[in-house]
């Protein structure tokens, strides 16, 4: 843990890296992006962006209205994309050590792969504008 104190604002971004059909090319794509001044907000809506892709890519079959008994048992032998955003937002121990890992000034870079893509939940911590009091000079500055 860290002496230094918690910055003024939180950069966070979902990306998608992947195959562009018929160019050959890997490009990335900026699913959405947010800022905050709490490390428990930012990461927040971190979680409910892994959600909204997780339910996107696969329904979570354990909520699903339309999901038959049948269909809620394991057919998977190991975890896929969705499964694994849904256990990264539900975890509350990977929480917390997300939560003191970027409260440390340290960028947080979650990435999970999916057969044709892969997404990456990202925070770090953002240097407050210029002449807001209180600035410390060694945080991490979003490039723009």
């Amino acid at each position: 843990m860290t002496d230094r104190p918690e910055p003024a604002v939180y950069w966070a971004e979902v990306r998608a890296e992947g195959p562009v059909y018929g160019t050959g090319e890997t490009l990335p794509y900026v699913l959405g992006t947010t800022q905050s001044v709490s490390s428990v907000l930012v990461l927040r809506w971190l979680r409910g962006e892994a959600l909204r892709i997780a339910d996107l890519l696969a329904p979570d079959p354990q909520r699903s209205a339309w999901v038959q008994p049948t269909m809620r048992a394991a057919t998977v032998p190991v975890p896929d994309c969705p499964a694994e955003l849904r256990a990264w937002a539900a975890d509350p121990d990977e929480q917390r050590e997300a939560r003191e890992h970027i409260k440390g000034r340290h960028p947080l870079f979650v990435e999970i792969p999916d057969t044709d893509c892969t997404y990456t939940l990202c925070v770090w911590p953002v240097r407050p504008p210029a002449g807001e009091p209180n600035a410390p000079d060694d945080t991490w500055r979003f490039p723009i």
